[in-house]
């Protein structure tokens, strides 16, 4: 019996190999939409992207309790017919690619990899059952924050609220995590830690999964799905994602945790928590109020245009070459939009006007 790690290896030596024979097998089925075939292949990357990163994982199972970490994340994302076919074109797509190098341990790898398909599949299941099992929501609590929510009368209300939030729900820290749609990015903006949280930025790719889904998530451990570094900056332990979103329209993320302290939580905690997310999302949907129209208006196409590029992250270097205007016109912009949204720094300058309702 192979080890773990010699699959986590093949699978990263070989994972281009991998996706196009998983493509090449996705477009023979029939009877599935394009955007079905595109789902699956995009699924086996974001394994593969799993996988790769168990590089630690000593034993079946261990990585078994990885995998169950892995259905959490895309749990309302598939189905168990969704993971069967899955399961089958990941088979043949790796069984082809063993066959064609004629490799020297087919049989085991299969096998091994057979068997991580079965504890898939066995931790979905049980996963599904575990949720079938809750009945209502907590009401109290979302009272509570209706109330707040009511009250609040503009987004700049946001980093109070989200502090009213933490004591009802009785949590110990929570970040707002702001969506940059223009760059398909995300970037720390509210919460504990303030100036390491604004420098938290990154795409929304495979290596990003968890702000990939539009879902609420409760991971008992941050590794692998977070990054390393943020790990060890927030001392991170279990924690929970819950989108902030209005309809289509996909505001951020809150992230809410006990400060490196374990905690159990249910689907049912998870599914109030997700409406919390949706009222949020209602509120960072309203129209700035007048005194921030006013202020939006009071600047220039210009100086709208410099705003945009330093939320980007331009330097004024870059933002003079693509203005084509001189560093010494930037400077004056720069200037100018920190007195006018009343900003210490350019961190702050992007905080402001994203509270305002600028960006």
């Amino acid at each position: 019996m192979i080890k773990p790690v010699q699959f986590v290896l093949f699978c990263k030596i070989h994972r281009i190999n991998l996706m196009q024979n998983i493509s090449s097998y996705v477009q023979l089925e029939e009877g599935l939409l394009p955007e079905e075939k595109q789902e699956i292949i995009e699924f086996a990357d974001h394994f593969l992207s799993f996988v790769i990163k168990q590089s630690d994982v000593d034993e079946l199972n261990n990585l078994t309790n990885q995998l169950q970490l892995f259905i959490q994340v895309h749990l309302r994302q598939v189905s168990g017919q969704f993971l069967n076919l899955f399961r089958a074109v990941f088979e043949q797509s790796t069984l082809r690619l063993l066959f064609d190098q004629k490799h020297p341990q087919i049989e085991h790898l299969f096998i091994f990899l057979s068997n991580c398909m079965v504890s898939l599949m066995q931790q979905y299941y049980a996963s599904v059952d575990q949720s079938h099992g809750q009945q209502a929501l907590d009401m109290n609590r979302l009272d509570k924050m209706d109330e707040i929510l009511i009250r609040a009368s503009s987004a700049e209300e946001l980093p109070a609220i989200l502090e009213e939030l933490k004591a009802i729900f009785q949590f110990k820290r929570c970040i707002f995590y702001v969506y940059i749609p223009w760059k398909n990015e995300f970037q720390g903006m509210f919460g504990d830690q303030l100036e390491i949280v604004q420098n938290i930025k990154g795409k929304l790719t495979a290596d990003f999964p968890i702000f990939s889904l539009k879902q609420s998530l409760y991971l008992r451990e941050p590794y692998p799905y977070i990054d390393d570094d943020m790990i060890k900056k927030f001392n991170l332990s279990s924690m929970l994602f819950i989108p902030v979103v209005d309809r289509n329209q996909l505001y951020g993320w809150l992230e809410l945790d006990q400060k490196g302290e374990f905690f159990p939580y249910s689907q049912l905690q998870l599914d109030t928590l997700e409406l919390v997310g949706k009222r949020l999302g209602l509120l960072l949907s309203r129209k700035p109020a007048a005194s921030n129209l006013k202020q939006q208006s009071e600047l220039t196409e210009k100086e709208h245009s410099v705003m945009y590029l330093i939320a980007e992250g331009y330097s004024n270097k870059e933002i003079a070459a693509t203005l084509f205007i001189s560093e010494f016109t930037v400077r004056d912009y720069v200037q100018r939009l920190l007195s006018k949204l009343q900003a210490k720094n350019r961190t702050h300058l992007v905080n402001e006007a994203f509270k305002r309702g600028i960006l």
